[in-house]
């Protein structure tokens, strides 16, 4: 069984109004590049893109009552639903995932609560999120008493809060969970999906195919295009391939925030490793242009004016 990868970085997303619909479009088909297997987005991220065809594995996020009738109304793979609206499934005609917030409570104890109240054979699958470092006795051993009790598929959305949430959500992976969340340059509340593919990549050699070094790098400039986050993991990347704010600025009529310092940027500890990493990864100049190619298609030239050579060295 092959565990799945949800990426939620677009559901709470702090759009820029000069954001188009095109733009969300390209950071979607980004993020879907780099390995991705569904997108989570909540009605302001809706608004921002095109209206889905049903090719696209959107989950929608459902943060008001009223919204479930959205989920009805278009070709969605899933409706999220947070645990304070679970009785909203059976109104439901897609598939649902209920979302848990497990805290500081024992997983078991606190499933046994809900369990007892809502009917978890209506549920398409089951989010988990919280701090699973937390947790006593073996995460692993957890996950799979879970699977066999209730007999539901189970997702797994690590919070940051310990720094933890990258290795929590590879023994997620590892245990063999259904699903797995993660959240695109929001290191700081989720485990961020470029680490995780890079950890991935570097312990499971075949995980990922190479063209999901192509889908983060233009997942990263995108992100700086259409939002207000912030991501070092940029800053690696374009350290990495060379490329500078001034290339990015350069966009043909693409207006956008000044980018910031990065050559002034304090990286925290648990960052280290993922960059040695990176930087561990062979790139050759083919993979290098294969990557601007692909970048050159939303209007991005790395190369700008300069030369080749001159870009390469």
């Amino acid at each position: 069984m092959r565990t799945a990868i949800i990426d939620r970085s677009m559901a709470g997303m702090g759009f820029m109004e000069i954001t188009s619909k095109s733009d969300a479009y390209l950071y979607m088909n980004a993020l879907t590049e780099a390995g991705a297997d569904y997108i989570e987005v909540d009605l302001p991220a809706l608004m921002r893109l095109p209206k889905p065809s049903g090719a696209e594995n959107y989950i929608f996020r459902i943060e008001n009552a009223e919204e479930y009738q959205v989920a009805n109304v278009l070709p969605f793979a899933y409706a999220l639903l947070p645990l304070k609206f679970s009785y909203l499934i059976s109104k439901i005609e897609i598939p649902v995932v209920l979302e848990i917030k497990t805290g500081d409570a024992d997983i078991l104890a606190l499933l046994k609560v809900v369990s007892d109240s809502i009917d978890l054979t209506g549920v398409a699958l089951l989010r988990l999120i919280g701090d699973f470092r937390k947790q006593s006795g073996d995460f692993k051993a957890i996950i799979n008493k879970i699977r066999m009790k209730y007999a539901v598929p189970i997702d797994i959305c690590p919070l940051n809060t310990t720094l933890g949430a990258l290795s929590s959500i590879i023994a997620a992976y590892e245990a063999g969970v259904d699903s797995v969340t993660v959240s695109f340059g929001n290191s700081d509340n989720y485990a961020p999906l470029e680490e995780f593919l890079i950890a991935m990549a570097t312990v499971y050699k075949t995980f990922i195919s190479k063209s999901y070094i192509s889908g983060i790098c233009k997942a990263s400039v995108m992100s700086a295009l259409i939002s207000d986050i912030e991501t070092t993991n940029l800053k690696m990347l374009m350290k990495r391939y060379r490329l500078s704010p001034r290339k990015i600025e350069t966009i043909d009529e693409q207006p956008m925030k000044i980018m910031p310092d990065f050559s002034d940027s304090d990286e925290s500890k648990h960052r280290s490793l993922v960059e040695r990493k990176l930087d561990d990864l062979e790139v050759d100049e083919d993979l290098l242009e294969e990557i601007s190619d692909k970048l050159r298609k939303c209007g991005i030239d790395l190369y700008a004016s300069e030369k080749k050579d001159e870009f390469l060295n």
